[in-house]
């Protein structure tokens, strides 16, 4: 992990606002009934935490594992930092044989003032590419492994499944 100095030295290039939602998004030659549970899994292998998902909506959600620690303000004392990242993503059927998985990532930094003061959270889109780079590739792989099996289990099933 790279120090806090370091970090600051070479922060990731933000993405403008069209490059972002152009990565946001990818289209698979895939079923739904592919896409979706390799985008679950996908998560999972990932190290998200979490996950729930709603097949009849299309949407999942999951969250990476809080890295937390105790900070001190003079104004309000002792009290605790937390930062995850949330991941929101839409896998949409738009043809029999494609499906499209959008993906939103935030940081979400929770604050609790005190020990028993209150608590709130700041949320931040993620706007470098990386994240996303990484959450695709691995996918890639996921529905690729699917697809094969699927082709290999039933050949002539596949050209007129869905």
């Amino acid at each position: 992990n790279p120090t806090i100095s370091s970090a600051k030295e070479e922060k990731p290039i933000e993405l403008t606002a069209a490059e972002l939602a152009a990565i946001q998004s990818k289209a698979y030659t895939a079923p739904v009934s592919v896409a979706f549970p390799a985008t679950v899994s996908t998560l999972q292998t990932l190290g998200y935490l979490n996950i729930t998902a709603s097949k009849d909506a299309g949407t999942i959600s999951g969250e990476t594992e809080a890295k937390g620690k105790i900070i001190y303000n003079i104004l309000w004392g002792v009290g605790k930092k937390k930062r995850t990242q949330l991941a929101s993503l839409l896998v949409e059927q738009t043809t029999s044989t494609q499906t499209v998985v959008k993906l939103n990532l935030t940081v979400n930094e929770s604050k609790s003032r005190g020990l028993m003061g209150t608590a709130f959270k700041d949320g931040e889109i993620v706007k470098t590419a990386e994240p996303y780079q990484q959450f695709y590739a691995a996918l890639d792989t996921e529905i690729s492994r699917r697809l094969a099996l699927t082709a290999s289990a039933a050949p002539e099933v596949s050209a007129t499944e869905n």
